[in-house]
This record gives structure tokens, C-alpha cells and sequence, in this order.
């Protein structure tokens, strides 16, 4: 009798703490709902600019919609606060294609005022952005939000909150942590995910996802897709948020290093054959497959850089591990090279003849001179020279051997007229001198094409786009009408050199 007392006892309890718990969140989740914000963008540029390498009860959030009319792009975000400054966090995706002028990008806060805000900096590898109040300045309808400063656990109870379709603001979604430091496909956003079960959509990017305790532990970035018969269909349960750890840390170099993040620099190609180019769909969709048997491998060092005279005699050498982390891919060697920090002195295992060398190697410092040097060093190798104009980087190329050896007489396959939506003799890059206009990929599966204005933001896109094996260039015939798509062309090239195969490639 005495013990079943002692379990009801107990089952009273558990029941009465959960339920004080579940009266607590409600209250949580209004105050955090001050913390977050709509973000919208009023007036766009013709691509995305790359970023980096270079209180009281809340009812009013239930009330009504947004006016959203006149804006073409919209997102979620949230407040945060930094040496006693506002700051709002987004993704880099949610404002990337805003125009530099003022009055381009505003926020919605909870008791829907509008206020004007810019970009201060952000990073588009990992698809975060942090923009500033312009002019007035949210007082008591604002709470600043705080990173949770444990690492998630697996199970843990979390929220997605963030404005749904542009249409459904403030909502909130729960669910767990599923699986954390997950690695992703495509060019933006590889690794340092948290997978959550808390629903998010179009809309949700760059909101917050919210612990129990009311704290930021990811960042709201991406969904799931399932390709089925050529149809991609939506995961819900599957989504991806940026771990507080890693976001806290870019936040702090991107306010402290005039809107850059800190990364390290060694002029290092390295690059792993892993893919038919057959499998044209893969690559569409930048979901580059790692075959059995492949490593990644040293294929050259770029001049001038940290790596030259150290790692010049290991062309070709295997990379095993780095600063003792074993690396089995390309994207393993970046997430390894993303950890190491200027000034730092790296310890790299290679393998070349059986034989296996430790190398260490001081990194540089990743600026816009060394993304410049990428991006000559990059197009120099496929028979190309690139000059700044006033207003356009300039882009020549030189001779037609060099621009397409090993292209085994298929070279016309990789150039095509935008307006036309058709193949053209390569002959015309010859006959014509050509601005870009812009980089990244564009397929009819996925379209990711960032601005170009100098060679330093060249340098940025090549980067981003390495690991998908290969660069589209947007070019527009010199002296033509911008408004014409019929003087605009697409050349793709290849880092393996040639179009039957892929080459996943990293330029660090």
C-alpha cells in the first residue's frame, strides 16, 4: 500500500511539473515574438550580391496581416543586441537580390511598424546576413533575443517562428532536434545544421528557432526535397536551421571586421573526380554524389598565396587529414580549412607515392585581393583575362585551344544566347569583347546567379561554386543594350577542364 502511495505520489508530481512547464511556454513564446521581425525587400537588382569573402502580451501578432504591397521578396529574421546596438539576423538569401539604394529593404516588427534598414554584412556561404535600423529606431515593441550558449541536444523540444508565404506572420511551429551537424548539398549553407521536425516554408528563412528557455539555438535557413519521376516533393518533417555556435561566431566577425567573417587563406586547389557529366540532373541541382574510391587530392597552388614553395612538390598528393581530422571528401576538407583561423598554423597529412607527409602551413588571411587572385587565377587556366572596366569587369578570351582543350570537339555545348534559349558557336566569344554580368549556376533545374561587378566578386562565386564542378558565366556582349536578353551569354565551365566529367573542386 505504502508504495503505491510512494507512485502516485511521484505520478502526481511529474504530472503537475510537466503541466507547469506546458503553462510556461505560452508566456515564452509571447515575449520572444518581440524579438522577431518580417523582413522585406521593395526594390531589387537584376542578381544577388555576394556577401562575405567579401513585455506585454502580444495579441496584436494574431490581429491582422502584413502590408506587404510593393514588396518583391520577404523573409523572417529576428533582434538581437551587440555592444548595446539592435542588430537584425537573417538569412543572406532573404536580402540578397536588394538594391543598394536607400528604402530597399525594411522590417515588420510585432505591432506592425515599418522601419527602414541596411545590410551591414554577412556571409553567403553560410547564408547570413545582419542589417541595421537606418533611421527610427524600435524602442519597447522590440526585445532582443539571446543564443542559447549549450549545444543542442538530439530530442530536445524546440520552435520555428517566422512569417510563413510572406502571408502568415509570426506563426509558430514545434517539433525536436533530429540530427545535428548535418552537411548540405548546393553552393550556400554546406554544414554546421541542426535538422529539426519543427515545420518551415517559404517565408521562414531567417527567423529563429527557439529552445524552452526562450533562446536562439538555429537559425532558420532550409528545407527538404525528395526527387521522385522528376518531381521534387517537399519534406516537412526535414528542416535546417544554422547552429547558434557557429552563428554567434560569424555574428561577432562580421560587426567586429566591417561586415566580414574572418576566414583563412592558404591558395590551396584541391579537387575530387566524383561525378559522370551525364548525370546532368545531379549537377542541376548541385548534389554532387562522392563515388567509392575517390579522395580529395592537391591539384595545384596558386601563385603568390601561403601554400606556394610549401606544397608545391605535393601536386597531386592525397589529403588524409587535417589538424589530425580525418578528411574523406572535398567538403570534409572545407568544413576542416572553415575551422582554422588566420594566423594559424595548420597541420596537413598528405599521401603522394605511398608515401605520407605532414606538412604545416601558416594561414593567410581571406580578403578581397586573395578572391581576386582566385578568380584570375581560375579563368587564367581556361584560356581567359580578365580587366576592370569603369563600370564592368572586362573578360578576353585569348585563344581557342587554350579556352577549350579536352573539350573533345563538344565546346559548343557550353555556350548558349539567354534570349534565344539555344546553343551558338564558340566562335563568338572570339568576335566580340564581353562584360560579366554575373556568376554562379544556371540551369533549368537551379538558377543561383550572383551580381559581378569586379574581380573580387568573381573571385567570391568561383569559390561558392567549386564544389558543384562547375561556374556559369553571364556575359553581355560590349557596347550592346542591357534590356536585350538576345546579347547576353552563358558560359559554363568545367574545373575538371573538360565536359564529361565533374570535379568537385575547393580554391581556399
Amino acid at each position: 500500500m505504502r508504495r503505491c502511495l510512494i507512485c502516485l505520489f511521484i505520478i502526481q508530481f511529474y504530472c503537475v511539473h510537466v503541466l507547469a512547464q506546458e503553462n510556461k511556454i505560452p508566456d515564452m513564446l509571447e515575449n520572444v515574438l518581440k524579438g522577431v521581425v518580417t523582413v522585406a525587400v521593395y526594390q531589387t537588382d537584376a542578381a544577388m550580391k555576394p556577401m562575405g569573402f567579401r513585455g506585454a502580451p502580444s495579441d496584436m501578432a494574431y490581429s491582422k496581416v502584413l502590408d506587404l504591397t510593393g514588396a518583391k521578396e520577404s523573409g523572417s529574421g529576428f533582434i538581437i543586441n551587440y555592444n548595446n546596438k539592435n542588430y537584425i539576423i537573417t538569412n543572406a538569401h532573404v536580402v540578397q537580390n536588394a538594391s543598394s539604394q536607400n528604402g530597399s529593404i525594411y522590417v515588420f516588427t510585432i505591432s506592425y511598424k515599418k522601419y527602414a534598414v541596411k545590410i551591414v554584412g554577412g556571409d553567403t556561404f553560410y547564408d547570413l546576413a545582419v542589417l541595421e535600423f537606418t533611421d527610427d529606431v524600435p524602442a519597447n515593441e522590440i526585445t532582443a533575443l539571446q543564443f542559447e550558449t549549450n549545444e543542442a541536444r538530439l530530442g530536445e523540444q524546440v520552435y520555428a517562428i517566422g512569417n510563413p508565404l510572406g502571408d502568415y506572420p509570426f506563426s509558430v511551429s514545434d517539433g525536436i532536434i533530429s540530427a545535428k551537424n548535418r552537411i548540405r548539398g548546393g553552393i550556400t549553407g554546406k554544414f554546421g545544421f541542426l535538422q529539426t521536425t519543427a515545420t518551415i516554408i517559404w517565408g521562414n528563412s531567417g527567423g529563429p528557432l527557439i529552445d524552452l528557455n526562450g533562446h536562439v539555438v538555429g537559425i532558420n535557413s532550409q528545407i527538404a526535397f525528395a526527387e521522385m519521376d522528376n518531381t521534387s516533393i517537399w519534406q516537412p518533417q526535414i528542416n535546417f536551421a544554422l547552429e547558434a555556435g557557429i552563428a554567434q561566431r560569424l555574428i561577432q566577425d562580421i560587426l567586429s571586421n566591417n561586415g566580414l567573417v574572418k576566414r583563412a587563406y592558404f591558395g590551396i586547389e584541391i579537387a575530387q573526380n566524383d561525378m559522370d557529366a551525364q548525370d546532368a540532373g545531379a549537377a542541376q541541382q548541385m548534389q554532387p554524389k562522392n563515388l567509392p574510391g575517390t579522395l580529395p587530392a592537391i591539384k595545384n597552388v596558386i601563385p603568390k598565396s601561403p601554400a606556394d614553395g610549401i606544397l608545391n612538390e605535393y601536386k597531386n598528393a592525397v589529403v588524409l587529414a587535417v589538424n589530425d581530422e580525418e578528411v574523406r571528401n572535398v567538403q570534409e576538407v572545407l568544413g576542416a580549412f572553415e575551422k582554422i583561423k588566420p594566423g594559424d598554423v595548420a597541420t596537413i597529412k598528405l599521401s603522394k607515392n605511398n608515401q605520407t607527409s605532414i606538412i604545416k602551413i601558416t594561414a593567410g588571411t581571406s580578403n578581397a585581393q586573395t578572391n581576386a587572385d582566385i578568380a584570375n587565377y581560375a579563368l587564367s587556366n581556361k584560356g581567359c583575362s580578365l580587366k576592370q572596366g569603369e563600370n564592368s569587369l572586362m573578360i578576353n578570351f585569348l585563344n581557342q585551344q587554350n579556352a577549350y582543350s579536352g573539350y573533345n570537339g563538344q565546346s559548343q555545348n557550353d555556350v548558349i544566347n539567354l534570349g534565344q534559349k539555344k546553343q551558338v558557336n564558340p566562335q563568338i566569344l572570339f568576335d566580340n569583347s564581353w562584360s560579366v554580368a554575373g556568376a554562379g549556376i544556371l540551369s533549368d533545374q537551379n538558377n543561383q546567379v550572383w551580381l559581378i561587378k569586379d574581380v573580387t566578386d568573381l573571385g567570391t562565386v568561383v569559390r561558392l561554386c567549386g564544389t558543384t564542378g562547375v561556374v556559369d558565366l553571364i556575359l553581355l556582349k560590349s557596347g550592346a543594350d542591357p534590356s536585350d536578353n538576345n546579347n547576353y551569354l552563358r558560359k559554363r565551365f568545367y574545373f575538371s577542364g573538360n565536359n564529361y566529367s565533374y570535379q568537385q573542386t575547393l580554391l581556399y
